[in-house]
């Protein structure tokens, strides 16, 4: 089958190369989003799927803004005659026309088994509800977000030690899987795909900077579940000693005190941190990052802090 991919970072990238290796496909070009810029030198910087694509030799196309140039898009993507494009994390909506022009539509992969967490973080607001399964859809494009109709959908176990960034790996090696067996080889007639029950959506939205900031008043698990749904990025932060410090990845304790100081800091030992949540429980820190500093274990912060019983995460 003759597709065009649209994407942009780097778990679309791993789609995408493993498309480009697959017997039966061939990718005609990609579509992602305008280089950024990127560190000190603010240096526009490819995507990882523009990377990628021009390794291979294909024609790349970057659109600020794909709805208000649509009709150049469509003249560039008429000279590569695909049968249908493939959507993995593109990062802008396409317009109906653009998802209606090749053969058999356009189909997108999503990381949650629709018409659950529609919208721009299913994996982020998976882990921040504290889901204990989530799963990939493959669906068509339709003119709202994630309603269209469904081909294919798998489940995915959460653990408590999953973060975003665990889980879209699993997300990705999954629907590269199905993805390759689906679009294998030619084809005649659209995919079999079913309609969603409109009663059991449900929403998510992007992630916004207040999101980050960490309230130690709620529960543990709710304290836990917001840590690995920012991690590894933007991550979680709080403050410390009048410093901004991300904290990376926590550990499940089960330890309690009656006293309950919303952000206390305990020492166990030379390597083992733990802090106090709202429900009197404590989570152990695994990794964090004072600010101005790399990221570090709890260890490296214990030898470079002397804690005191008086202090807490703000």
């Amino acid at each position: 089958m003759k597709i065009a991919f649209f994407g942009t970072p780097e778990h679309s990238a791993k789609l995408f190369q493993s498309l480009l290796e697959t017997q039966g496909i061939e990718v005609l070009f990609a579509v992602t989003n305008p280089d950024r810029p990127k560190g000190r030198s603010k240096t526009p910087v490819f995507s990882p799927v523009k990377q990628a694509a021009l390794e291979k030799g294909l024609p790349v196309f970057q659109f600020e803004s794909i709805r208000k140039e649509k009709e150049k898009a469509l003249e560039e993507f008429a000279r590569y005659p695909a049968e249908l494009y493939l959507v993995f994390a593109y990062g802008s909506i396409l317009p109906k026309e653009i998802f209606e022009f090749p053969r058999f539509g356009t189909i997108n992969l999503h990381g949650s088994l629709l018409p659950d967490l529609r919208g721009a973080s299913p994996v982020q607001t998976a882990l921040w509800k504290g889901y204990d399964k989530t799963g990939i859809s493959i669906q068509y494009i339709g003119e709202k977000m994630d309603e269209g109709d469904i081909i294919q959908e798998a489940e995915i176990p959460i653990s408590l030690q999953d973060n975003t960034g665990t889980l879209m790996d699993r997300i990705t090696e999954l629907g590269t899987e199905h993805l390759g067996k689906l679009l294998a080889g030619p084809r005649t007639n659209p995919f079999v795909s079913r309609p969603q029950d409109p009663s059991l959506a449900t929403y998510c939205t992007k992630i916004k900077p207040e999101d980050r900031i960490l309230d130690f008043k709620i529960s543990a698990r709710e304290v836990h579940d917001r840590i690995r749904a920012l991690a590894p990025e933007p991550g979680a932060v709080c403050r410390f000693r009048d410093k901004r410090f991300v904290l990376h990845q926590t550990r499940w304790t089960g330890e309690r005190e009656d006293r309950v100081l919303p952000g206390k800091l305990k020492r166990m030992d030379r390597k083992t941190l733990l802090f106090q949540c709202g429900d009197g429980l404590f989570l152990e820190i695994l990794s964090l990052q004072p600010e101005n500093k790399n990221r570090m274990s709890a260890s490296d912060f214990l030898n470079g802090f002397r804690i005191t019983e008086e202090d807490r995460f703000e």
